[in-house]
């Protein structure tokens, strides 16, 4: 059986001088793990005191990926069958972990506790660190890779985990053409900055804790998993929730996003929105979560009538003014305590022509994103200014979205006046969540947008010029019901 260390050697026989990538760990995760020192000696210059240049970057398998190739094992033909039990666990030992499994400290502390405890070793530690990168593969990789400078070791999974025996060597010079592919593919994960030469990750690639979100196609089929830095395209989409919050005056809660936030910096935005999470059932939970985590309820000063509690967001069902009376809501109303929220899902006409069938409300579109990107010198480091703020320009940048509209209610007294808002939202401001909120009619939003969009998110210039129908209805009928 061949050992891990006799494989990593490049066309010299000696350990790689610039780059080792991993591409697939399944094969080798046990060797890996168990043996971090291997990777701390070839991180580390014990010669002289001239910090070495490798760099190690790897590239392990998604949950799904894992997944699939548990599935796919064949229990009577395979010798080597891994449950996906036992990959999960792996791969926690890779990564580190989180939750319960916290205590797990992952394979870049292990090499790092590699150092000489009695040495002041700070300067050499964070160094490695900089050199030793973990990324996700949410597409799912073409074959098992190892690149040790001017070699590669390949393998394929089929009906089972292929061992290191089961790797095969190519240079440039056995085969070029394979080497050629390989090494363009190897390329194209990495991503590596063109200024720095630092290895970025291909915006498929996530690192623990990115924000994972499920990809769709333009016909709104599901297509897989992606970190949230690779929605900025029009090839796909992304399902999100807008969520509309009023007071029981019909006034209208929005926020000013936050100035440090990469896009739509600094603009007027809906009352909250986000992302449907992998786990959601629904996007009515979706709505209910976004509502607690965006306005930071559970953190406010002012929770006597702010809940944080999803199961105090009531689910009315759907917006429909024409299947129910007024008085059905006053009295629907009447019996909720002073902490419930009233959650309703937004509706629209089938066909705007004939305005006879109300259905849910799901908007599908591409809209524009105002990105603000830091800029560089030749060296790759960031440009500051005199008051040592980075300096940037501002792109506008695409992406395409389906989102489930919802209009919320909140409890009286919440929010009811400024002074409520600003105590119920302070935590949220504080938090950098938003810089801002306010309070609004529907008539002098209307207003202000027509003045001057620029001011606002894209989001709501359109809620508030194509559906604005639906934001006067529910205002005007809150102001009924509850005689504000």
């Amino acid at each position: 059986m061949q050992k891990l260390s006799e494989l990593l050697k490049n066309s010299k026989g000696e350990p790689p001088k610039r780059n080792l990538v991993i591409i697939g760990v399944n094969p080798i995760i046990e060797e890996m793990t168990s043996d971090p020192e291997l990777f701390y000696d070839m991180l580390v210059c014990s010669e002289n005191d001239t910090p070495p240049q490798l760099k190690i970057t790897i590239i392990y398998e998604s949950d799904d990926e894992n997944f699939n190739q548990s599935l796919f094992y064949d229990k009577e033909r395979s010798k080597n069958k891994i449950e996906f039990d036992k990959l999960q666990f792996l791969k926690t030992r890779l990564i580190g972990g989180q939750g319960k499994s916290e205590k797990i400290k992952g394979f870049i502390n292990s090499v790092l506790a590699c150092f000489p405890k009695t040495m002041n070793n700070q300067d050499k530690v964070e160094d490695v660190k900089s050199r030793l990168k973990l990324f996700e593969d949410n597409r799912g990789h073409k074959a098992n890779l190892i690149l040790i400078d001017d070699v590669i070791w390949f393998s394929i999974t089929t009906l089972d985990v292929p061992t290191l025996d089961m790797y095969k060597k190519i240079t440039q010079d056995s085969d070029a053409a394979l080497y050629r592919q390989f090494s363009d593919y190897v390329d194209n994960l990495l991503n590596l900055n063109k200024i720095t030469g630092e290895v970025e990750g291909n915006i498929f690639l996530s690192k623990k804790g990115d924000e994972l979100i499920q990809l769709y196609d333009n016909y709104s089929c599901p297509r897989g998993i992606a970190p949230r830095k690779a929605f900025y395209s029009t090839d796909f989409q992304r399902y999100s929730i807008w969520a509309f919050i009023f007071n029981r005056k019909g006034e209208l809660l929005l926020h000013k996003r936050s100035d440090i936030t990469v896009d739509n910096r600094s603009l007027w935005d809906k009352s909250a929105g986000g992302h449907v999470d992998l786990t959601d059932s629904s996007t009515m939970i979706t709505a209910k979560r976004e509502l607690i985590e965006e306005m930071f309820l559970p953190q406010a000063e002012y929770t006597k009538h702010v809940s944080a509690n999803p199961v105090d967001i009531i689910d009315f069902g759907e917006w429909n003014m024409n299947k129910r009376e007024e008085k059905y809501f006053i009295d629907s109303f009447n019996g909720l305590s002073e902490r419930d929220w009233i959650a309703f899902r937004a509706t629209d006409y089938e066909d705007d022509k004939k305005r006879e069938k109300l259905i849910p409300l799901t908007i599908r579109r591409k809209s524009p994103r105002i990105m603000h990107i830091k800029d560089r010198d030749k060296q790759g480091k960031v440009i500051k200014l005199p008051d040592g703020k980075p300096k940037e320009h501002i792109e506008t940048w695409y992406t395409r979205f389906i989102s489930d509209v919802f209009l919320f209610i909140a409890p009286e007294r919440s929010i009811d006046n400024d002074s409520q808002m600003n105590r119920s939202l302070k935590a949220a401001e504080i938090a950098g969540a938003a810089t801002e909120h306010r309070l609004i009619s529907i008539d002098n939003l209307i207003k202000e947008i027509e003045t001057n969009p620029y001011q606002f998110t894209d989001d709501l210039v359109y809620m508030c010029s194509e559906k604005k129908r639906i934001l006067v209805e529910f205002s005007e009928a809150i102001k009924f019901i509850f005689k504000k």
